[in-house]
C-alpha cells in the first residue's frame, strides 16, 4: 500500500507541476533562510556554552566610585577564598602589541599570557597537546588552529620554534599545543604562552578569572570581597577604596557595562537588540512560508478535489485519503530537506564570511534542523487546506462542473498577510539602510579623508642584558635604536605627496580613566581620554572654542596639562578653565597633583553615533612606537602608499606591511549595522520572492480556470486591456490592503528602533510609498506575464470544445 501511495504522490507532482515546483521552492527558500539565521542566532545565544561549567566561571571587576566604569582589578588573590576551586590570571595583548617570528616572516597577532591553570578554568579543546601539562614548560606556546595554518600551512606545527617578542620580553618558544576555538566562544586569540614570572612583567594588568565550587553563593562572595584590600596594587597607593564585584562568564558577552574592560581583552561583544531583530526576521520568513505553502495547497485542493471524490466513490476511506496526503507531504519534505542541506553547506562559507563567524555544524545536524523547519511549515500550512477538504461533499464535487475556489476564500487572506509581512520587512530594511547611510556620511566634526594610519617603528624588548654586551655596547645599541624615529620623520618630511604627519592614537581610539574637578563635591567618574600630540589640531581640524591646543616647545609630553571638549566643560559645569584644575585618580600622587586645562575643543563624534559626544580629556604623550597618521595630497594617495611601504620595509625588514585609512576604521564602527541592513534587504527580497511564487501559482490557476470565460468576453468585444484589468484587479486590491496594514506596524516598529540612536533618519513618507510601489510592481510582474498570455490567446481555442 505504501508503494502505491508513493507512486500516486509522484503522479500528482507530475500532473500539477506548477503547484509542485511552487511548493518545493517555497519550502526550500523559506527553510534555508530560517536555518541559516537560526544557526547564527543559536550560536550567539549559546555563547561559551561549550565550557562544561560555564555558570561556575567568574571574572572579578572593580570601579573606584559609583560613577566609574567596571574595570579589571589591579590585584586579586584568589587563593585566599576556599570557595574558589581554581583560578587564572590572563594578560591580554591586542594586535600589534606582540610579534611572533617564524623563518623570514613576522606576525603581529592577538594573544594571552596566562598562568598554568588556564585549562583548569576554561574547557578549550586541544587538537594537539595535553591540557594538564602543556603550560608547565615556560618556553612553550599554544596556538589556535587558524593561526597554525597561517604560520605553518599544512605542516605539523608540533615542536616548531617561534620567536616571541613583547615590549618587556623576548624569547624562543616551542609549539606544544594547538587549540580549537569554537564559533560560540566569546574569547578569541591566536596564541597562549605561560607566564614567565619575570620581575618586570609584561606591561599588562591581568584579568582574573576563577571557577567556583558547586555550592558557590554569588551574593555571599560579593559581600565577602567588598571590603577586601587585596584588589589594590601597591603601585597605586592613592587607590584606597574601590567597589568590587564578580560577573559570570555567561553574562560577559552581552554586557554593556563591561565595555571598558572588554576593550583591551580578547572578549567579543554581542548585541541583544540585533538578535531580537533577527528573531523577528525568522518569524516573518516562517509566517510567509507557512502562508504561501498553505495558499498553494488550497489551490492544489481545487486541482485534486474531484480526484479525491472519485477515490471515495471507489471505496477509499477518509484515513486512506489522509495517508495519501501525508505520504505526498513527506515525499516533498524529504526532497526539500536534501536540497536545502546541500544548499546550506554550499552557502555557509559565504554566510560565515559575511557574518564574521565560523559556523560549521555537522551534516546530520543541519539535515535534522532543516527537517524540523520543514515539518513546522508543512504542519501549520496544511491545517486550513485539510479543514477545507473535510468540509466538501463527495456528491457535490462529482456533479459540479466548475471549480470550488470561490469557497476557498482563505487564500485571499493569506496573500494579504504574506504581503503585509513582506512590506513590513521592506519598509524596515529601507529605514535601516537610510540610518546606516546617515551614520556613514555624517560630518563627525573632524577630518577623516585621505588619512592613513600606520605603525612604522617597533621598539624591541628591553633584553639587552641577556646579550653578552658591555655597558658601553648596550648604550651604543640603544642610541642607534633611538635615532630611527628621527630618520622616519625626516623621510616623511621629504615626501612631496604628504600634506601632514602626526603621531598618537586614533580619534576613535579612546581609553577610560577616572577624572574629577579639584576641590569640588564631584566623585571620580570614568571619562574617555585620548592620547594626542601638538600636530593633532591641524591633522584632524579640531576647532578651539577656548584657550589653546598643545604646542611643541611650550608643553612637555606627559605634563600636567589637558585639553577637554565641550561635553566635559558642560558635564563639570566649568565657568572659567583658568580657575579650574582637574584631578586624575591614577596618575595623581595626591590631591594637589592636579591638571591644568589649557583649551577646549568643539565637540566631535569619536564614538558610535548611537550617542552624542561624551566628555573627552586629551593628554599629550610622546611615544616613538605610536601610530603615524599621514594625510596625502588630493590625487596622490597611491604614490604615497608605495613610498610609505618602501620606508617600512627599509626599517622593518621581513615584517608584514599593514595600514588602514581612518575613513575605513570609522566605517568599521558600523559593521553590525551594515550586516543588519544587508540581512534585512536580502531576506526581504526572499520573502517577496516566496510571496511572488504563491501569487504566480494562484494567477496561473485562476487564469486557467477562467480560460473559457476569457474567450466568451473576447468574442463579446472585450479588449486585451479589459481582460488584463479584470484578471489583475483582485491582486492589486490584495496588495493595497496589505500596504494599509503594513504601514502603521512598520512605522511603530521603526520609530522604536530609531530611538536607540542620538542621530536618526526621518521616517519620511517616500520610504513607505517606495516600498508599496516596489511591492506592487513585483506583484504585477508576477501575475501579468500569465494574464497577458491568457488575454491575447485566440478565443477560438478556448471555445472549440463547446
Amino acid at each position: 500500500m505504501l508503494k502505491h501511495y508513493i507512486k500516486f504522490a509522484f503522479r500528482n507532482f507530475r500532473s500539477n507541476k506548477v503547484i509542485f515546483i511552487g511548493s518545493l521552492a517555497t519550502l526550500c527558500l523559506g527553510a534555508l533562510c530560517i536555518s541559516l539565521l537560526f544557526s547564527y542566532v543559536y550560536n550567539e545565544l549559546t555563547m561559551d556554552d561549550f565550557h562544561k561549567r560555564e555558570k561556575d566561571i567568574y571574572t572579578v571587576v572593580m570601579k573606584q566610585s559609583p560613577k566609574s566604569e567596571w574595570l579589571s582589578p589591579f590585584k586579586f588573590e584568589a587563593d585566599k577564598y576556599p570557595e574558589i576551586e581554581s583560578s587564572v590570571a590572563i594578560r591580554c595583548f591586542i594586535e600589534n602589541d606582540t610579534k611572533i617570528k617564524y623563518k623570514d616572516n613576522t606576525y603581529t597577532p592577538t594573544g594571552m599570557v596566562v598562568d598554568s591553570s588556564f585549562f583548569q578554568v576554561f574547557d578549550f579543546k586541544l587538537l594537539y597537546g595535553d591540557p594538564k601539562t602543556v603550560l608547565n614548560d615556560k618556553q612553550s606556546i599554544i596556538i589556535s588552529e587558524e593561526f597554525s595554518k597561517q604560520l605553518f600551512g599544512d605542516e605539523d606545527p608540533m615542536g616548531k620554534m617561534v620567536d616571541f617578542e613583547v615590549r618587556m620580553y623576548q624569547g624562543l618558544h616551542t609549539v606544544q599545543g594547538v587549540v580549537k576555538i569554537p564559533s560560540n566562544s566569546s574569547m578569541t586569540f591566536d596564541y597562549i604562552i605561560p607566564y614567565q614570572h619575570l620581575d618586570h612583567g609584561y606591561g599588562r594588568i591581568s584579568v582574573p578569572f576563577f571557577k567556583a565550587s558547586p555550592n558557590f553563593n554569588k551574593a555571599d562572595f560579593e559581600e565577602k570581597i567588598k571590603g577586601s584590600n587585596n584588589k589594590v596594587s601597591s603601585y597605586y597607593p592613592q587607590l584606597t577604596e574601590s567597589i568590587t564585584s564578580i560577573v559570570g562568564l555567561d553574562d560577559i558577552y552581552f554586557s554593556n557595562e563591561l565595555s571598558a574592560m572588554k576593550k583591551y581583552t580578547p572578549f567579543a561583544s554581542g548585541n541583544k537588540k540585533n538578535i531580537q531583530v533577527l528573531l523577528v526576521i525568522i518569524l516573518v520568513i516562517f509566517f510567509v512560508s507557512i502562508l504561501n505553502y498553505s495558499n498553494l495547497q488550497i489551490v492544489n485542493t481545487n486541482a485534486i478535489l474531484k480526484s479525491i471524490a472519485i477515490s471515495k466513490v471507489n471505496g477509499a476511506l477518509k484515513k486512506h485519503i489522509v495517508l495519501q496526503k501525508l505520504v505526498e507531504v513527506f515525499a516533498l519534505i524529504l526532497i526539500a530537506g536534501l536540497l536545502i542541506t546541500i544548499g546550506y553547506n554550499l552557502i555557509l562559507p559565504h554566510f560565515n564570511a559575511f557574518a564574521g563567524v565560523a559556523l560549521a555544524p555537522p551534516f546530520i545536524q543541519v539535515f535534522l534542523l532543516n527537517l524540523t523547519v520543514l515539518l513546522i511549515i508543512t504542519f501549520f500550512g496544511m491545517i486550513y487546506p485539510a479543514w477545507v477538504i473535510n468540509r466538501f461533499s463527495t456528491v457535490k464535487n462529482i456533479k459540479q462542473n466548475t471549480a470550488v475556489s470561490s469557497k476557498l476564500s482563505g487564500r485571499q487572506v493569506t496573500i494579504i498577510l504574506q504581503y503585509s509581512l513582506a512590506l513590513i520587512l521592506l519598509i524596515s530594511g529601507l529605514v535601516v539602510n537610510n540610518q546606516l547611510g546617515l551614520m556613514l556620511n555624517k560630518d563627525l566634526g573632524f577630518h577623516k579623508d585621505r588619512i592613513m594610519k600606520v605603525k612604522l617603528f617597533y621598539e624591541p624588548p628591553f633584553n639587552f642584558e641577556s646579550k653578552n654586551w658591555s655597558q658601553k655596547r648596550r648604550m651604543q645599541e640603544w642610541e642607534k635604536l633611538m635615532k630611527i624615529p628621527g630618520y622616519i620623520n625626516n623621510q616623511l618630511a621629504s615626501f612631496s605627496c604628504i600634506e601632514n604627519v602626526t603621531q598618537g592614537n586614533s580619534p576613535i581610539d579612546v581609553f577610560p580613566i577616572d577624572w574629577k574637578p579639584k576641590g569640588e563635591t564631584y566623585e571620580y567618574e570614568t571619562q574617555n581620554s585620548l592620547v594626542v600630540s601638538p600636530g593633532y589640531k591641524d591633522m584632524f581640524g579640531f576647532k578651539l572654542i577656548a584657550g589653546r591646543f598643545f604646542e611643541t616647545g611650550v608643553d612637555e609630553q606627559r605634563g600636567h596639562k589637558i585639553v577637554i571638549n565641550e561635553a566635559a566643560l558642560k558635564n563639570w559645569n566649568i565657568k572659567d578653565i583658568t580657575k579650574t584644575r582637574i584631578n586624575n585618580r591614577i596618575w595623581a600622587k595626591d590631591d594637589d597633583d592636579s591638571y591644568e586645562i589649557i583649551g577646549v575643543v568643539k565637540d566631535f563624534n569619536y564614538e558610535h553615533l548611537s550617542a552624542r559626544p561624551e566628555p573627552l580629556i586629551m593628554v599629550y604623550f610622546e611615544d616613538p612606537e605610536a601610530e603615524y597618521f599621514i594625510k596625502f595630497h588630493e590625487g596622490r594617495t597611491g604614490e604615497g602608499i608605495q613610498l610609505i611601504e618602501d620606508l617600512f620595509k627599509e626599517i622593518n625588514p621581513n615584517q608584514t606591511f599593514s595600514y588602514s585609512f581612518l575613513s575605513d576604521d570609522i566605517a568599521a564602527l558600523y559593521q553590525k549595522e551594515k550586516r543588519l541592513s544587508t540581512i534585512y534587504i536580502v531576506f526581504t527580497i526572499i520573502a517577496l520572492l516566496i510571496s511572488a511564487i504563491g501569487l504566480f501559482t494562484i494567477a496561473l490557476y485562476d487564469t486557467q480556470r477562467r480560460f473559457k470565460e476569457i474567450g466568451v468576453r473576447k468574442v463579446n468585444g472585450a479588449t486585451v486591456t479589459d481582460i488584463l484589468v479584470m484578471l489583475n484587479k483582485d491582486f492589486i486590491k490584495w496588495v493595497g490592503i496589505a500596504f494599509i496594514i503594513a504601514c502603521p506596524v512598520a512605522y511603530y516598529a521603526m520609530r522604536g528602533w530609531l530611538e536607540n540612536f542620538a542621530y536618526r533618519t526621518a521616517l519620511s513618507w517616500w520610504v513607505f510609498a517606495l516600498a508599496g510601489l516596489f511591492t506592487l510592481i513585483i506583484a504585477l510582474v508576477t501575475v501579468s506575464w500569465q494574464t497577458y498570455r491568457a488575454a491575447t490567446q485566440n478565443p477560438v481555442e478556448s471555445l472549440r470544445d463547446e
